[in-house]
């Protein structure tokens, strides 16, 4: 391949223009994205037990799914929310594969299957769903206080049907759209009176709105269909229904006779609001493996045009969220430092080597990146900041194999070899310690690509970009570096140009003297270390035990928060409050909101959690007393908006989180409780409270046990129902048609273009306060045909109720949960909470756990640990295999602590928390200290065997092999540089552990090396002769 290379210079440069042409185009068209998406585990089952309480759901829903999906071994929790009318099954699945997740989940629909024949009658089919990572990537906010609800559904609807029409969009939602209902209040009153009840009421509007084909009749041998209809064409119709006739009189009694029928715009539960104004969400969902950036730009045209054509005047659309100008922003800072990166690694090359072989050795670097832009192609990875992360880190490193390749042409040239047996045999000479290093590196990395669960598939596109850019940096070193190699070198005496040229610049920057004088200061640090080698070597074993001592103080963050200026505000009033109260103190924080300079715009909803913008963002529970807000502005205010709004708005859980990067949780903090009783959970959590509520950095401690709130309980006199024929299932539809409302038919206006408007019948809401109206319900018989009122068949109490039961792994739960304030630590609150309620006894049958971002955290360093051992176990073998021998790779081997003494001061020197990324550079990092290892001791190796003085050898094979080091360590350090400045709070840890690991490590490796190869095969005394010279 090599020779084929040189011969064939030609075809080799074509094919690199050939590249480089079709990654260009392939760059344009692929797919973009922010971050890489990261899909939880998690699904959500939802069963609907209409009028069932809490206790009810836990017991005839919540039990019996909980059983049977429990039996699925892959499940890793399961989470239980019993509610009224309503059964929620969270259920999180262990780190797996993508094919064995669709196998589980597979398992848990089969699950459901089995036991949905054992749920109440009543009950709605279990529902699940397990696509929860799917997110709008753009919000736009429609408000207007000139316009009613129907007005901007008009106009939203007509924005919808426009941006539909684009390819790249997947769907159009809009959010708060309150329709149109026919409600048909009823009289109680006048009902007893007529002697009418609700369920005679229901049956003939149902029998009178019909529209029946009647068949067809044959009319002189023509077919000609006959249809029944009595449909309602208006609200008037409806209105003069005969619902029944009387029997003392004989006249008809109208439906207006006993109700108030009206065209109305029912309240909703749920609304939203745009900078206090009342609005509608208009949620975009892009096309999945598209080029976002693209459809977003595509997508402001169309907005802009609506802006100017289609809105009414005085009506607003906001941009609350754009996820396609998010991304054109993060890739293109990532573009920058990688550009910023290639040419400082050029820089390097050039001052260090000349013009000629920076030529040769910089040619490789847009060809291999071009050749990863392929393989992502072809693989459908997305371009995204991690995997333009990977290329930058590739940089240095795919270098190395081009310095090593050129400086073995330039050896042969100057031997006097002719350029094409120069480029051959410089090459052919080195391969396979290239390969060798090449794959020590990629052991490093590859296996990194095994790690399961969220944080491992969020940054899984870099260790296997950076593998397949090594493995394209050998391909290239065997041909494309001799291809050029001929091209561009030449025999130094004869280059006058090119010596000239090398000089000025080396003479400028002082570097032919500067390289000597480090050259010939280490060889005298050599020297003396090798006559003190163990003391040497401990000396460096102390500093790594020290360095182990400043690991507690740097802290632990899993990931740091999304660098966005973005913010959400989580809003709890008191609990059992209507969504009314919930709006006003919405209102409130809103107005506060809108004095603030640092804010564009805000939304939020009441009722329910917010559009999901974000992979990782978890909308609010569906709750009447919560409301959650977006905020777009400048997020390092948040901490003092939070303050001030906590201050000014007592009484009201407030709490501000900004985006998490890959692993989202509930609380920072969490301590459950899990035992049978519901009671004494509830004691043992207010006594938890009371113990750890003063440490330093809690704030806002909740739980999740929900309140005590009171029922009506019907209690039916069953002697007294069967004498008059009423049965129970006939007392509870009743009761819940008069107090829930029973859309008992629908009203189809001209406008074809209109939905069909519900028919409701229901009491009035302002009677619904009033308890007393159930004793004006009346039951109508089944088998008499009377009407009777329900207090003659039934009592009324007032029991206590729950409103909410929690299960966790089918054990009831209480969860204590908390927020952590700036300047602290979860991790160093959950060792507080620890310590002070290790003494807490617990009853039988209670248990304790605690959990939050530790639980995240652990999982995710577990997820290292098998990746990191295999990646030692590769490298140990390859360097078996390379020096054939089971001691010498031991001495590399023992190189690797020696970069954790640079990570471990770096971190704290750049006030970097040790997190997930800050770990994976310090384990991708073991293969380029090998490496460094490897070119030292290969060359000792090779000089001890041609030199009687071992010392010697040792310290001139030290001095030749420094250039090297040196070149690899400063192109790897300068090539992370932009990363580290401008990589953000995820990425500049990790060029942190890179660069300072990479640093003091190539440094001590000078050392170590010689001085552990000189005890095991000097055969010395403790303190040798010193050498002389």
């Amino acid at each position: 391949m090599i020779k084929w290379s040189v011969e064939h210079k030609s075809i080799i440069l074509l094919f690199v223009i050939l590249i480089l042409v079709t990654g260009g185009f392939l760059y344009g068209v692929m797919e973009r994205q922010e971050n890489p998406t990261v899909a939880g585990p998690v699904g959500v089952i939802k069963t609907i037990y209409p009028g069932a309480t809490p206790e009810d759901i836990e017991k005839l829903i919540v039990k019996p799914i909980e059983d049977e999906i429990s039996k699925i071994s892959d499940i890793k929790t399961i989470e239980s929310f019993a509610m009224d009318s309503i059964g929620i099954v969270k259920v999180t699945l262990k780190d797996l594969s993508d094919e064995k997740i669709d196998k589980a989940w597979d398992e848990v629909k089969e699950g459901l299957d089995t036991v949905k024949s054992s749920l109440p009658s009543n009950a709605y089919e279990p529902t699940i769903e397990t696509d929860l990572a799917s997110s709008y990537g753009i919000i736009l906010g429609l408000t207007s206080q000139d316009y009613t609800y129907q007005d901007l559904s008009n106009v939203a609807n007509k924005l919808k049907e426009e941006l539909s029409k684009d390819s790249g969009v997947k769907a159009v939602d809009i959010d708060g759209e309150i329709d149109d209902e026919v409600h048909i209040y009823l009289d109680m009153v006048k009902l007893e009176q007529y002697g009418v009840s609700p369920t005679e009421i229901a049956t003939v509007i149902k029998a009178r709105n019909i529209n029946i084909p009647g068949g067809n009749l044959v009319i002189n041998q023509v077919k000609v269909p006959v249809q029944v209809s009595g449909e309602y064409k208006d609200i008037e119709e409806i209105k003069d229904t005969i619902i029944a006739v009387s029997t003392e009189t004989g006249t008809p009694i109208y439906l207006k006779n006993v109700a108030d029928v009206v065209i109305i715009q029912e309240k909703k539960e749920v609304f939203a609001s745009v900078n206090n104004e009342k609005a509608l969400l208009i949620g975009i969902k892009y096309m999945e493996e598209e080029n976002i950036v693209a459809i977003g730009e595509r997508l402001d045209t169309i907005i802009n045009e609506f802006r100017k054509k289609q809105l009414y005047e005085n009506m607003e659309l906001i941009r609350l969220t754009d996820q396609a100008a998010f991304t054109k922003d993060a890739i293109n800072l990532f573009e920058y430092n990688l550009i910023a990166a290639i040419l400082l690694v050029v820089i390097v090359v050039l001052i260090t080597m000349g013009v000629r072989s920076a030529i040769v050795v910089s040619l490789p670097i847009p060809v291999v990146i071009v050749m990863v832009f392929i393989f992502m192609y072809l693989s459908h990875t997305p371009l995204h900041q991690v995997s333009i992360a990977s290329l930058i880190i590739s940089l240095s490193l795919l270098v190395a194999n081009g310095i090593v390749a050129n400086d073995n042409i330039n050896v042969y040239l100057e031997r006097g070899y002719d350029r094409v047996t120069a480029c051959t045999k410089g090459v052919e000479e080195v391969k396979i310690p290239i390969l060798t290093s090449t794959l020590t590196t990629v052991a490093s990395f590859l296996p990194l690509a095994m790690m399961q669960g969220v944080a491992g598939k969020f940054v899984k596109s870099l260790p296997i970009l950076v593998s397949i850019a090594l493995m394209g940096s050998y391909i290239t070193a065997l041909t494309v570096i001799p291809a050029t190699g001929y091209k561009f070198l030449k025999v130094k005496e004869k280059d006058a140009e090119e010596k000239k040229i090398k000089t000025k610049i080396r003479k400028v920057l002082k570097v032919d003297g500067m390289s000597r004088g480090i050259v010939n200061f280490y060889g005298k640090l050599l020297k003396a270390a090798l006559n003190i080698p163990l003391i040497v070597i401990l000396i460096f074993i102390g500093i790594f035990i020290v360095s182990l001592f400043i690991v507690p103080s740097l802290g632990v963050q899993l990931f740091p928060p999304v660098e966005r200026d973005q913010y959400v505000i989580d809003v709890a009033v008191q609990d059992g409050s209507d969504a009314e109260k919930t709006e006003k103190v919405a209102t409130m924080i809103g107005e506060l909101l809108q004095q603030e300079a640092s804010i564009r715009n805000f939304t939020y909803k009441v009722g329910d959690g917010m559009l999901k913008y974000y992979i990782t963002f978890t909308p609010n529970d569906r709750a009447s007393n919560k409301a959650q807000f977006l905020v777009n502005g400048d997020r390092s205010e948040a901490g003092r908006i939070e303050k001030e709004l906590g201050a000014k708005i007592p009484g009201v859980s407030i709490n501000i989180r900004e985006l998490e990067t890959a692993v989202p949780v509930a609380y920072p903090v969490q301590v459950r409780v899990s035992g049978p009783e519901i009671a004494e959970l509830r004691r043992i959590a207010e006594e938890i409270k009371e113990i750890i509520y003063d440490v330093p950095g809690v704030k806002n401690l909740e739980n999740n046990y929900g309140y005590d709130s009171y029922k009506l309980n019907i209690k039916v006199n069953e002697e007294k129902a069967n004498l008059v024929g009423i049965t129970n299932y006939d007392i509870a539809s009743t009761v819940r048609m008069a107090v829930n409302g029973l859309e008992v038919s629908e009203l189809k206006e001209e406008d074809i273009e209109k939905d069909a408007l519900p028919i409701i019948l229901k009491i009035p809401d302002e009677k619904k306060r009033d308890r007393d109206i159930l004793d004006d319900i009346f039951v109508t018989s089944q088998i008499t045909g009377k009407n009777v009122p329900i207090h003659q068949i039934a009592e009324i109490e007032t029991n206590s109720s729950l409103n909410k039961i929690v299960r966790r792994n089918t054990t009831r739960t209480i969860t204590i949960g908390m927020f952590v304030e700036k300047g602290y630590n979860s991790n160093e609150i959950l060792s507080s909470f620890q310590v002070l309620l290790e003494d807490y006894v617990l009853p039988d049958g209670y248990t304790m756990a605690f959990g939050g971002e530790s639980e995240e955290r652990n999982d995710a360093f577990d997820s290292m640990k098998i990746p990191s051992v295999l990646a030692v176990a590769i490298i140990y073998l390859i360097l078996v295999i390379q020096f054939g021998s089971l001691r010498m790779p031991l001495i590399i081997m023992g190189t690797i602590p020696l970069s954790f003494i640079g990570i471990i001061w770096g971190l704290k020197w750049m006030n970097y928390p040790i997190g997930f990324m800050a770990l994976l550079g310090a384990v991708s990092l073991m293969g380029v200290v090998v490496n460094n290892g490897i070119v030292l001791l290969d060359y000792i190796r090779i000089l001890v065997k041609e030199k009687d003085d071992i010392k010697e050898a040792i310290v001139e094979a030290c001095k030749t092999r420094l250039r090297p080091i040196m070149i690899g360590m400063i192109t790897t350090v300068i090539s992370l540089i932009p990363l580290a400045k401008s990589g953000g709070a995820l990425w500049a840890p990790m060029a942190t552990s890179i660069i300072f690991g990479m640093l003091i490590s190539s440094i001590l490796t000078l050392f170590i090396i010689p001085c552990a190869y000189f005890v095991i095969r000097g055969k010395h005394v403790w303190i040798p002769k010193p050498i002389k010279g």
